[in-house]
């Protein structure tokens, strides 16, 4: 889920991922080869290549993607695209392999993740990746705060409480290493809500998220399992990057506040950069005891009227709620 939400950033981003398509594949046609008078990899699979190595690029726990790939990334890549080329039984397939032009792709691979000062794509690639790392980021927190709040029931792959960007099988059938989870889970309570934002590399964000709201969903089964449900509008220069609904059962309530397109808000999409953007909560809502789920901070609001630079303060979503 967490490559997804990086290759689903791509579309906020055309004009930089058309210029940089074309600078890459610029550098990199030297490595292609000629394959009965057509090049291998072709376009479709030269251009699923960048979008993987997007959404999958290893990031240093600063924040700043890693400049040489291991062996073992390589690899992965690899085996994953040898995968992908085979089911698409466009130049070779599981029943008739082309030994050749899958060669060709491992071959391309290995040449533009070489680490050597002669590699002219991965000093091109290094800026983008932290663009799109930044926007798969919140991307993924928004999801995650979705999956855990909308109506139904959230579906969790063992692993990703926090970040993972495994590729389809069997890159994802890997064992789950649960020792840094548990430590990272027992940890949790010391940590402040600014501190894991602050060290969103680590994964513990993603963690505390999914932690915090099944707690809640716990104990307030009643609410997920039978509250209605009230999509919320915002107004103001940020309105449209702004997602928020309501769910009530009786005088319980939350309200999820959630940032999506946050290419145009900035990174982290916090505070001041929201600008004027604000929701107005439903009359249906008693506001007496209102505060932040995750922060614990009193909801301040000028009548109904809540500002979401205010609300959005220290993390990049919140949920509101009166229990």
């Amino acid at each position: 889920e967490d490559v997804r939400a990086r290759m689903v950033a791509i579309s906020e981003l055309p004009e930089l991922w058309r210029r940089s398509l074309q600078r890459w594949r610029l550098a990199n046609r030297r490595w292609k080869r000629i394959i009965n008078e057509a090049e291998a990899p072709d376009g479709n699979e030269e251009y699923l290549l960048y979008q993987t190595l997007l959404g999958t690029w290893p990031v240093q726990p600063s924040g700043v993607p890693e400049a040489i790939p291991t062996a073992e990334y390589i690899e992965r890549i690899q085996a994953y695209m040898g995968k992908a080329l085979h089911e698409a039984k466009i130049n070779t397939s599981w029943i008739q392999p082309n030994e050749e032009w899958d060669a060709a792709m491992r071959d391309f691979i290995g040449k533009i993740l070489d680490s050597s000062s002669r590699n002219k794509f991965v000093p091109a690639f290094l800026p983008v990746v932290q663009e799109i790392a930044w926007l798969g980021v919140i991307n993924s927190l928004s999801q995650t705060l979705l999956k855990l709040t909308s109506p139904g029931v959230p579906d969790i792959y063992q692993g990703n409480e926090i970040w993972d960007y495994s590729l389809v099988d069997p890159d994802n059938r890997q064992p789950v290493d649960y020792r840094p989870r548990r430590a990272m889970l027992d940890a949790l309570p010391a940590s402040t809500p600014d501190e894991l934002m602050r060290n969103w590399p680590d994964g513990r964000i993603k963690m505390f998220l999914t932690q915090r709201l099944l707690q809640f969903r716990r104990e307030h089964v009643g609410l997920f399992q039978r509250g209605e449900y009230l999509p919320l509008g915002a107004s103001g220069t940020f309105a449209e990057c702004c997602v928020s609904f309501a769910r009530r059962l009786g005088d319980q309530w939350i309200v999820v506040i959630a940032p999506r397109l946050s290419s145009r808000i900035g990174f982290p999409p916090i505070a001041e950069r929201w600008k004027d953007t604000m929701l107005e909560f439903p009359e249906t809502l008693s506001l007496e005891h209102a505060h932040n789920l995750f922060t614990c901070r009193k909801l301040h609001h000028e009548g109904r009227v809540v500002a979401v630079a205010d609300t959005l303060s220290i993390l990049p979503f919140a949920v509101i709620t009166n229990l």
